[in-house]
């Protein structure tokens, strides 16, 4: 009955560690030397590192591009939404370009205390409006509420026990692949009240955390240049977003509309 639930459920909620060893050295006497205690890499390690890059990410700019993936069944194909954009983190404002498909396109800009936004959907052109940063919440699991970029930084730096998945390489350059648990706080981070309450509900059916979890790219400077997030139910639909960041320290310049083009909105368009 419980198990019965759950894609209903979903469904609206979503729209190694190792260690260093050391051969024994023999010095001139042929006397032996103690070997070099070893250093253990833990868990607790891996998502301080992944928290530094993180910090290290919010104090740049890059170009990025979001690729959000809202299942709607098990056997379904998902949505897709993707979104590319540049981004001043340091500042907290940026530019975007997002949609699904030819079905809808918006333009966004994005202040620290506002979203402007403009585009069509179907036959309909809208004009610049905004809304208060403070007024916008996810209305969708793992994604960014206003396709907000660092409100994905900000849920990797509250997932924990990352462990080391391996060297990769990411658009031809060295990257270090980890992977953590995306915890219940960071899937509702902002969350509106009906769907937290969703989620809250789902984690009780389940029994336990929810399966979402954190895979994390960080370069050779220890900033993170791309992030999935995924959740994964047996038998119910999937949900992924994925951010990749590009270009990191390149200036982002952000032309805000006056006050004179944009109407104030209620934000229904950016959840």
């Amino acid at each position: 009955m419980r198990r019965a639930l759950l894609p209903a459920l979903l469904c609206t909620a979503l729209l190694t560690a190792g260690c260093a060893t050391a051969e024994p050295e023999t010095g001139a006497a042929g006397a032996t030397r103690p070997t070099p205690t070893a250093v253990a890499t833990t868990p607790a390690d891996h998502t301080r590192a992944i928290r530094a890059a993180v910090a290290a990410t919010g104090r740049t700019t890059a170009r990025f591009s979001y690729r959000t993936e809202i299942g709607t069944s098990p056997s379904a194909a998902p949505f897709v939404i993707t979104t590319r954009g540049a981004h001043d983190f340091a500042r907290d404002r940026g530019t975007l370009r997002t949609g699904m498909g030819t079905a809808a396109q918006f333009e966004e800009v994005l202040t620290s205390k506002r979203i402007y936004l403009r585009g069509t959907a179907g036959d309909e052109t809208m004009p610049w409006s905004y809304v208060d940063r403070a007024d916008v919440e996810a209305r969708h699991t793992l994604r960014a509420p206003g396709n907000d970029p660092e409100y994905t930084l900000r849920q990797v730096a509250m997932s924990e026990r990352f462990t080391r998945v391996g060297e990769e390489k990411l658009n031809g350059a060295p990257v270090t692949h980890y992977r953590g648990h995306l915890p219940h706080a960071a899937l509702t981070l902002e969350m509106a009240e009906e769907r937290r309450a969703m989620v809250d509900k789902l984690r009780t059916l389940l029994g336990g955390p929810l399966p979402a979890s954190a895979d994390v790219w960080v370069d050779g400077r220890k900033q993170v240049v791309k992030v999935r997030l995924s959740l994964n139910i047996e038998g119910v639909p999937t949900s992924v977003n994925t951010l990749t960041l590009t270009d990191l320290g390149k200036p982002v310049k952000v032309t805000v509309p006056s006050t004179e083009e944009a109407a104030e909105s209620d934000g229904s368009l950016l959840g």
